[in-house]
Order: C-alpha cells, then structure tokens, then sequence
C-alpha cells in the first residue's frame, strides 16, 4: 500500500488521528489512517473532490446550411 499522502474533508465534528477536528477542516493522511473514519468502517471524513477547471468549447454562431445538390 502507497504511503502518499491524501486530503479529506471532514464531514463529523469528531476526534480523527487524535486532534479534535472540526466540519468542513481538510486533513492529509494515508489511506491506511483514513480508512477508520471512511464508510463503512467508520464516519468522519470523504475524499476531497478534486478541482477541475472547465473548459469552454466556442461555437460557431452562424446557423448550419444545408447541403443543396
């Protein structure tokens, strides 16, 4: 099993990895650590969503012609 580090988010105002954490804080730790505090062994964290940035696509405003033969 890797030892990189994750972030979750802590859903449950809780004790996790013995400091007092609190809803919404972002913690970093192994899978190994979290998987006390993941469903369904336990309660408290969620993978954080990774960001990803969206990309707009341009269009064409011109409507499309047809095809006359």
């Amino acid at each position: 099993m890797a030892k990189e580090l994750v972030e979750y988010d802590v859903t449950h105002t809780r004790f996790i990895g013995g400091q007092h954490r609190v809803a919404g804080e972002v913690v970093r730790m192994t899978q190994a650590q979290a998987k006390y505090y993941l469903a369904p062994n336990g309660e408290g964290l969620a993978v954080k969503a990774l960001e990803t940035k969206t990309v707009s696509k341009k269009t064409n405003d011109k409507p499309a012609k047809a095809d006359q033969g």
